[in-house]
């Protein structure tokens, strides 16, 4: 007995064998192949090989009977054995040669009289019952080529048998020439009728052989005409079946769903947050979907009493249902998900292809949001979550850095306003009308620092010792002032949040003063403009009060020459 796995192994194969020859299955032989008319020279062929047929079968009937004759006498004391296994096989071949004389005389094909016999129940036996009408089909589509290729393997034996009976009945003619004995030559005349008539049989098969060949390579059509009848006849019979069943798959199918997704939309149970009762209602009616609509192909095929296509259907879903064991750990891991008591889970937040996303649903395909992007609306099937984690989302948890119109710096110092953001990528508009394009992971590891809800100028004055007196008050609040009357009078008063200007440190060649400016986030666009007039500005007023900006100074230290005196 076979083992569960090979067995399902076994299965695959004459699935995948069946559902690759369904449609030639479909097609019976006197569709392809209609008998032509025979002309008086056919007729006068034929009579002359079933004559030589019939002569034939009355050599062997007297070859039967002169051995059941021996048998009966006392010639046979001692060779029963050998006599009946002559009987035996010369019955057989009279046999044959009356089928074949039946076959030729009436132009039928006699196996369609034979009936088979059932000979036990095993797994063997019920799987060929029930690939027996797609079994016997095929053989009807390859019964022509192989009788085809039997009668050349016939006529090619009888052509290498005839020259052996020829070279015999040479040997006995020279032999009985030179021979005197008359019951040496009554057995010598006995040997040489046995051997013309097996000469005459072997020649009279050949011409039969020829003939049936002659017939059937007679048959043939053109390639196009034989692809038409094909269609023609695949469309009026199991195509229109396949057609219909597959189409009552898919009718139930979408219609089972759609009540679904009513169900869905209005259920009072599926408005709120899906409880897991509610998950396990939606996990039991995808699998009666899968069901019932598998049900509804198999019962248009049943209706119509297609008796190929029916068995091709069954073992092609028990092949897959076999072939799904080895999957049903990771249903088992997708359908948690559903039940939402798997590792990703409704609400939450994950990371996919290093973006987050909240969890909106999940179901045969799970729906992923980030509201920020554009396009941030991915579907996935079930199966790829099993490899993510989510977690619960924090409060005011940002989903992305910027939004589309923001003015954002990044850590190369590249400045610019998001124009396009995805999953995919971002593009920046540079001042000028340049763009820079990124991908989205890409534009993230920049850091991007977003100008847009308000930024601070953070800038460092130096000025001259020689203003110790004045440094700490007095020149911070002339810089503070100066400062947001040069940007008024340039009219970004609006830009302005705050302007604070403070003494820092003594450095070690100046005095620094620190500027501290807060801008809106409007002003994004003017975050390097700001910068440069807050330093003009600067070097403006030291000028008007002849303040003295230093530099760096460098003191060189000249060493003492060494007393040459003694």
């Amino acid at each position: 007995m076979k083992s569960p796995l090979r067995f399902g192994n076994f299965i695959m194969r004459k699935s995948v064998l069946i559902f690759i020859l369904f449609l030639l299955s479909s097609l019976p032989i006197h569709a392809l192949h209609a008998t032509p008319l025979k002309d008086k020279a056919g007729y006068q062929a034929q009579i002359r090989n079933l004559e030589l047929l019939l002569k034939s079968m009355d050599d062997t009937s007297e070859k039967v009977a002169a051995l059941q004759e021996i048998l009966q006498s006392s010639r046979g004391i001692g060779r029963e054995q050998e006599l009946r296994s002559q009987i035996t096989e010369l019955s057989l071949r009279l046999r044959d040669m009356e089928k074949t004389f039946n076959q030729l005389s009436t132009g039928v094909d006699l196996r369609v009289f034979q009936v088979e016999e059932k000979k036990g129940l095993d797994w063997n036996f019920e799987l060929t019952e029930l690939l027996g009408p797609v079994i016997k089909e095929v053989k009807k589509m390859t019964s022509r080529p192989r009788e085809i290729e039997k009668l050349r393997n016939r006529i090619k034996l009888y052509k290498s048998q005839l020259p052996a009976t020829k070279k015999a009945l040479k040997n006995l003619e020279a032999l009985m020439a030179n021979v005197t004995n008359a019951p040496l030559i009554e057995s010598l005349n006995s040997t040489k009728r046995i051997w013309e008539s097996k000469h005459h049989e072997i020649r009279t098969q050949m011409n039969i052989a020829v003939h049936q060949l002659e017939q059937k390579l007679s048959e043939r059509k053109p390639l196009s005409q034989s692809l038409q009848e094909i269609l023609q006849i695949f469309f009026k019979s199991r195509g229109r079946n396949l057609i219909l069943s597959f189409l009552a798959f898919v009718l139930i199918w979408f219609v089972l769903r759609c009540v679904h997704r009513l169900i869905q939309r209005y259920s009072p149970f599926h408005r709120k947050e899906r409880s897991f009762y509610v998950r396990i209602f939606d996990m039991v009616y995808i699998f009666l979907t899968v069901i019932v609509s598998l049900l509804a192909l198999l019962a248009v095929l049943y209706f119509f009493g297609d008796w190929v296509l029916l068995p091709i259907a069954i073992i092609f879903i028990l092949g897959i249902a076999w072939a799904s064991k080895q999957a049903i750990p990771r249903f088992w891991s997708q359908a948690k998900l559903i039940l939402n008591f798997g590792p990703v889970r409704e609400g939450e937040r994950v990371i996919y292809n290093g973006l987050p996303y909240e969890v909106t649903s999940i179901n045969l395909f799970t729906e992923l949001v980030n509201p920020d992007l554009e396009g941030g609306h991915i579907r996935l099937p079930l199966k790829d979550l099993l490899e993510l984690r989510s977690r619960p989302i924090s409060e005011n948890e940002p989903w992305f850095p910027s939004r589309c119109g923001d003015w954002v710096i990044l850590n190369d110092a590249t400045h610019g306003k998001v124009v396009v953001q995805t999953p995919e990528i971002v593009e920046l508009e540079l001042l000028g009308g340049a763009s820079m394009t990124y991908r989205t992971v890409d534009y993230l590891s920049r850091s991007p620092m977003n100008l847009s809800c308000g930024f601070r100028l953070w800038i460092t004055f130096g000025l001259d010792y020689a203003h110790q007196g004045i440094i700490t008050q007095e020149i911070p609040a002339i810089l503070e002032q100066a400062i947001i009357d040069g940007l008024t009078g340039e009219g970004h008063a609006d830009s302005i949040n705050t302007i604070k200007a403070q003494f820092k440190e003594a450095g070690s060649s100046s005095l620094d003063v620190a500027i501290i400016a807060d801008f809106k986030g409007s002003a994004g666009s003017k975050y390097i403009l700001f910068d440069r007039a807050i330093q003009r500005i600067c070097v403006d007023t030291c000028n008007r009060h002849h303040w003295v900006i230093p530099f760096q100074q460098v003191r060189v230290h000249m060493a003492r020459p060494p007393d040459n005196r003694r």
